[in-house]
């Protein structure tokens, strides 16, 4: 029984550590671009706005998104705006346009 709640207790300490971990690999893996052709045949998933690049990196993450188009609204200099895609693999067959 203790043992029982032992690893218990190390599953769930653990289990939080390697999200975050996960999130921070992705992160990393986001593709940033000012090149609007960088996302031809991607999916769009939404748009995401922040004024720091490792929160609007998450931002992208948790969207699903591996790509994100920038853009930087005149009206407002600190803050950076994407559009946010979920490329396919490199290599892989481009996804037909509908």
């Amino acid at each position: 029984m203790a043992l029982s709640v032992a690893v218990v207790i190390v599953l769930l300490s653990v289990s939080p550590a390697l999200a975050q971990d996960a999130t921070r690999v992705a992160m990393g893996q986001v593709r940033l671009t000012t090149d609007p052709r960088v996302p031809i045949g991607c999916t769009t998933l939404g748009t995401v706005s922040d004024d720091s690049m490792k929160d609007l990196r998450r931002k992208i993450v948790r969207l699903g998104g591996d790509t994100g188009l920038l853009s930087f609204p005149a009206e407002n200099l600190e803050r950076i705006q994407a559009v946010v895609f979920r490329c396919p693999p490199p290599g892989s067959a481009p996804v037909p346009a509908r």
